[in-house]
């Protein structure tokens, strides 16, 4: 493992959350984390070295993208099965899977594909929580974003301080296939991506 963060700015991404959700139904809403998501599949389409697995005959990447997302069982413990295809699903779509995945995994009723086809991993720690987390990555894939809960900072916009919603990631990565340059790639894809969340 190695681990490389980042602050970013989440501002845009949850004022525009709370412009498309107006006057949806909360089963409609879509949340911060599906953003997270959608974020993570885009930016690794475009570095491809933190999507994959690696076995015995090396490194493995993965033509399709198949996102884990680490979910707290009520009864205690961690899984963290994968949404399947997620490259092919919008921001909508993604969402639905979303509910469904952590329902199915908080009554038992997973599939095994899920469990054993991820090729990267998101860890979000939702709405509260801590700031930061370094996560450890689930064999055999490459790469684990760990995402703390937003948090209300004062930060320059335009040579302003304003007060804005950062979110602290960090990707850990297996030295083995990346290095800090790809790593760092696909973090300020993250980023960029954010940014312009109506393009999600």
């Amino acid at each position: 493992h190695f681990y490389l963060s980042q602050t970013i700015d989440v501002t845009p991404a949850m004022d525009w959350l709370a412009s498309f959700n107006e006057g949806k139904p909360p089963a409609e809403r879509v949340l911060l984390g599906a953003l997270f998501l959608r974020a993570t599949v885009l930016a690794a389409a475009k570095v491809q070295s933190v999507n994959g697995h690696f076995t015995d005959d090396g490194f493995r990447p993965s033509a399709k993208i198949n996102p884990g997302l680490a979910v707290a069982l009520r009864s205690g413990g961690l899984v963290a099965p994968a949404i399947m295809d997620a490259e092919q699903m919008g921001l909508v779509d993604l969402m639905a899977a979303m509910r469904d995945l952590v329902a199915r995994a908080r009554t038992g009723r997973l599939r095994g594909s899920e469990m054993t086809e991820g090729t990267i991993t998101l860890s979000s720690l939702g709405e509260t929580g801590v700031e930061s987390m370094a996560g450890v990555i689930f064999p055999p894939q490459v790469a684990l974003v760990g995402i703390g809960a937003p948090v209300l900072r004062p930060w320059v916009v335009e040579d302003q301080i304003v007060p804005r919603q950062l979110v602290h990631l960090t990707l850990s990565a297996d030295h083995r296939v990346n290095d800090g340059r790809q790593a760092a790639r696909f973090i300020a894809e993250f980023n960029s991506l954010l940014s312009s969340p109506e393009a999600l």
